[in-house]
């Protein structure tokens, strides 16, 4: 069974509690991508997750992921995350194709730290990401 990354997120976070008591799903997809737990991440820690994620939710094995693979198993009760997720999607698909391919997904990684890191010291913060992530 493949668990897409925000539901994988919700659900490590929250210790799997019902979708609607769960925190914030950004704080929650921080986490997952702190993983050394130091306070924040860098472009090749966005990167790594990223890829690992892609392959593992790329269900048809065709290259690139489709709305429906990139939102597959977030709860209906979880809209936030759902229109996160599928802004997400959006901006990653560079060329307008309706699929997000490996290289969009990884151009979109370096877009999110570049905009994050404000302080430009190649570590995007909980506080930077969360600024950048209600933006």
């Amino acid at each position: 069974m493949r668990l897409p990354l925000a539901l994988l997120a919700v659900l490590l976070s929250a210790g799997a509690v019902a979708a609607q008591s769960a925190p914030d799903f950004r704080a929650a997809y921080f986490n997952r991508l702190d993983q050394r737990k130091t306070g924040g991440f860098a472009l090749a820690d966005l990167q790594r997750i990223s890829a690992k994620e892609f392959k593992r939710i790329d269900d048809n094995k065709d290259g690139g992921l489709s709305l429906d693979e990139y939102i597959f198993g977030i709860p209906p009760a979880r809209q936030d995350a759902i229109d996160f997720f599928t802004a997400r999607f959006q901006r990653s698909d560079y060329n307008g194709d309706g699929k997000v391919d490996f290289n969009e997904d990884q151009a979109y990684c370096l877009d999110l730290v570049t905009e994050a890191d404000s302080n430009k010291d190649g570590i995007v913060s909980r506080d930077e990401f969360m600024s950048a992530m209600s933006k």
